[in-house]
């Protein structure tokens, strides 16, 4: 916290002064005596805020994530989670939710009905073929790495086979019942159709076709915010109109990073560029660092790729890298999504109970995103003995999109109030009460997400 105008005071000066904010008379600021300034200095810590940064892909925190992180990644076959047509097993998922649950980590999802790294012929289930849903062989893996797993033959369904859309509608919509709205649930992959249920294959189904597997999805989750691969582009056309989010898997690779935005593949997307505003942006990498260094790509224009198209979350599959990458990742986790700082507080030395108290406050969002879920800025008022006597909600936090917010609010206070010091406090808190408060970047201590920016003398 800084009390003078033009410059920061040191972090270890503003941690003692706000440790010792009931002990310690607050400095003035050279505004006028009634009116108190107090700035504050934005920290660099890494720290994993829901629904933004890093995503693990562990089924287990067995070890500690690579970087802070709120968001684990779970890809699936169906033929994993319906063994057999109308039986569901939900354990596997329900297991990766429960671990990381200490760790207010949520899972992001995604099904897969054909997958070159599945470990024998089928990826959808065995029943849906038996059943009489036509299908394609195809073979896929080998030595690259990004190819696939073992070089096996395997199944595709046919997408447009109404035994296909009829059965892989209901085991979605039962997905849906089970989990759209489950706080414990970040985002849900629109896949289903596609190598890995990226969207690409050479057996393409019709646009209509392609159409209502989006519209599956759409009907069972209605609550769960949902991204789509991006490779089908004359799909993504209608995806975009329904608010829907964008994942890119290949990210390093040069033909990838021009394929996108702006290019003739995309032409025929309206307000592709826009999309973050309304929904999240995923991004996987091509491969691991490794591989990227050794097809010759830039794995700087890598990272500039992901933040200059505003990435919201990252997967988690860069692999072992040198040290001198580290400030580059770093810097990624820190920026993506959302990342808010309090630069000031403005309010009135003291002021008379029952009457407003004006509030001004200089926000930033110096990450490359929003926050898509419904959280709130609230002040609270404590008296001398740590009771809180007042809260109030001033801005809804989804509105912060990247760069400075002014942010002024009157408090009503109330006509009861005993005379004394009382300290401000603030926290930006989970509208739904079903996630912890959002770290701030700020150099304050944080109590359960609540930070103490400054104190006001309540009158008679």
């Amino acid at each position: 916290m800084k009390t003078s105008k033009n410059r920061l005071r040191p972090a270890h000066l503003v941690t003692a002064m706000i440790a010792g904010l009931w002990g310690y008379n607050i400095a003035m600021a050279s505004t006028p005596p009634e009116v108190l300034t107090h700035r504050f200095a934005e920290v660099n810590t890494l720290f994993a805020n829901p629904g933004q940064g890093w995503m693990s892909t562990d089924r287990t925190p067995s070890k500690p994530p690579r970087f802070p992180c709120s968001v684990v990644y779970l890809r699936f076959d169906w033929a994993d989670a319906e063994p057999e047509e109308g039986k569901y097993n939900w354990k596997f998922i329900d297991d990766v939710i429960q671990a990381w649950k200490p760790y207010h980590a949520a899972v992001a999802l995604r099904v897969m009905t054909a997958n070159a790294h599945s470990a024998g012929y089928y990826s959808s289930p065995k029943w849906l073929f038996t059943a009489g849903c036509r299908g394609f062989e195809y073979l896929a893996g080998g030595a690259d790495p990004t190819s696939g797993g073992a070089l096996l033959p395997r199944i595709e369904p046919d997408y447009a086979d109404p035994i296909y859309l009829a059965k892989h509608a209901r085991f979605i919509d039962a997905l849906g019942r089970r989990y759209d709205g489950n706080p414990d649930v970040e985002f849900l992959d629109i896949g289903s159709y596609g190598i890995w249920g990226e969207w690409h294959t050479t057996h393409e189904a019709p646009l209509e076709v392609r159409k209502q597997i989006v519209d599956t999805y759409l009907h069972a989750f209605s609550r769960t915010p949902l991204v789509f691969m991006t490779d089908d582009a004359a799909t993504l056309a209608y995806v975009v109109t329904k608010g829907i989010g964008l994942r890119r898997d290949g990210v390093g690779s040069p033909w990838h990073e021009k394929a996108w935005i702006g290019s003739p593949r995309y032409v025929g997307v309206p307000h592709m560029d826009g999309q973050w505003r309304m929904a999240p942006v995923v991004f996987e990498w091509f491969g691991d660092y490794n591989y990227i260094e050794s097809q010759k790509w830039s794995f700087p224009s890598a990272v500039k790729f992901m933040l200059d198209n505003h990435v919201t979350m990252i997967n988690d599959n860069i692999g072992a890298f040198p040290e001198e990458a580290r400030p580059m990742l770093e810097n990624l986790a820190r920026r993506a999504g959302y990342r808010f700082v309090l630069r000031s507080i403005d309010h009135a030395r003291s002021v008379s109970r029952g009457k407003p108290l004006p509030i001004s406050m200089n926000w930033e969002n110096v990450g490359v995103g929003r926050l898509y879920r419904h959280f709130d800025l609230q002040i609270r008022l404590q008296n001398p003995k740590g009771k809180t006597v007042l809260t109030r909600t001033v801005s809804d936090a989804r509105k912060w999109l990247p760069g400075p917010i002014p942010i002024s609010n009157a408090l009503m206070l109330p006509g009861n109030l005993e005379p004394g010091k009382y300290r401000i406090e603030l926290a930006i808190v989970d509208a739904n009460r079903s996630r912890n408060p959002l770290q701030l970047a700020i150099d304050l201590p944080n109590n359960a997400g609540w930070y103490p920016v400054s104190e006001i003398d309540i009158r008679r």
